[in-house]
């Protein structure tokens, strides 16, 4: 089923092959009670996740700047804030389920 507030599949995605060389990584939804994330780790190697992150970063200041919000330069340092205070967020987390 596909949600009416759901991002089209790119043409590479609706044309390419079936052998699984094509494969969706992840899916973010924005709630009001924060996102809601489905990840599927397909890279042996974590680090090309990495990779894959920081592209996805670029998009996303390239979209802001675009919109005419801020630059791009902008978008990419309150993403890195972002991240900075997303990583420190989880660890509180992973603190508090540790019983720390």
């Amino acid at each position: 089923m596909t949600h009416k507030y759901s991002l089209p599949e790119a043409d590479a995605v609706q044309t390419g092959a079936e052998d699984g060389s094509i494969l969706e990584l992840a899916r973010i939804w924005a709630t009001p009670e924060g996102p809601l994330i489905m990840v599927r780790p397909a890279y042996d190697e974590p680090r090309a996740m990495g990779q894959v992150m920081a592209e996805l970063c670029w998009n996303f200041a390239e979209a802001y700047s675009q919109e005419g919000k801020m630059s791009h330069a902008e978008a990419l340092a309150a993403l890195r804030q972002g991240w900075v205070e997303g990583q420190a967020n989880g660890d509180a987390a992973q603190k508090q389920r540790n019983g720390q």
